[in-house]
């Protein structure tokens, strides 16, 4: 599947990137996948970009000055469906896997202004029919709360040193942390290994090495917990709104994020409401 990367800049002019590969940086460094070194407030590697069957994972680089917005709201990382666009830095970018039109097709007949209004104002009517109706299977409401992402403790492994047994976690927390824009689960599981290295540091008697894993973890735990409230209150008001596919794009966000808790209600919801969202958007676009 051939997909692109469209960069419009403020003076209107458009350039067409192809998104080759399994995961695609862009920013000002000429190092990045797409370079765009007239961008000046671009990071060196501003975005990762990884194509998939039902859009893109993007991500924005940690500590990145310049905000992305995605439909006027800042974005952080997520699943952005074919079509959307974000801006950052005096940017449009648009993921895309559209083949450019090269010219008109002499008997395609122009719609109308009317016709076009009509439309915009239809789309969100019919969300909101299909997301009201009983008779659509639509399951809006969690069987069960939210589960949280960590458990309370975590002991150091009895048996074998423990002060090797911190330093492989630590190493391993480090680097799962720094995946975390592109790999929801990683970021969780790093948070389980900072505080088992914590716990073994402890047994070890290296305190200072301790209260550091205690504070890396907990930095990377507060940002971790308030992407899921954030995706969940995006959820409910996507929902809400009728918007399907945005509705879709959370809930996939979020099956990423309790994946680990297999068994739990909430996820099984999430699924679920995953595979209704889906057959809703295909049969409304039929």
């Amino acid at each position: 599947m051939d997909a692109w990367l469209e960069i419009v800049r403020e003076d209107g002019s458009l350039e067409r990137q192809l998104l080759a590969g399994d995961r695609i940086t862009v920013g000002r460094s000429p190092s990045a996948v797409i370079p765009i070194p007239d961008a000046r407030d671009l990071e060196p590697e501003h975005l990762m970009i990884a194509p998939r069957a039902e859009g893109c994972w993007v991500a924005v680089a940690q500590g990145a000055r310049a905000v992305v917005r995605v439909r006027g709201e800042a974005f952080q990382h997520g699943i952005l469906g074919w079509g959307t666009e974000l801006e950052v830095a005096n940017l449009r970018l648009k993921i895309t896997d559209e083949l450019p039109k090269e010219k008109k097709d002499p008997n395609e007949k122009q719609v109308s202004s009317p016709i076009l209004i009509a439309a915009f104002l239809l789309i969100p009517l019919i969300g909101w029919l299909l997301l009201s109706d009983p008779d659509t299977g639509l399951d809006t409401t969690p069987p069960a709360s939210p589960p949280d992402l960590f458990e309370e403790e975590i002991a150091c492994p009895s048996g074998g040193s423990a002060r090797h047994r911190a330093d492989l976690d630590a190493e391993a927390a480090i680097a799962m942390s720094e995946r975390y824009p592109f790999a929801s689960q990683d970021g969780v599981q790093a948070v389980r290994r900072f505080r088992r290295a914590r716990a073994c540091y402890r047994a070890a008697g290296a305190t200072q090495e301790a209260e550091i894993m205690e504070r890396e973890g907990a930095r990377v735990e507060a940002r971790i917990v308030e992407d899921y409230r954030t995706h969940r209150l995006r959820l409910e008001r996507a929902l809400g709104q009728g918007r399907l596919p945005d509705a879709l794009l959370e809930t996939r966000a979020l099956i990423e994020l309790v994946r680990h808790k297999e068994g739990h209600a909430y996820l099984n919801w999430l699924r679920l409401l995953s595979r209704q969202l889906q057959l809703a958007i295909d049969t409304a676009a039929e």
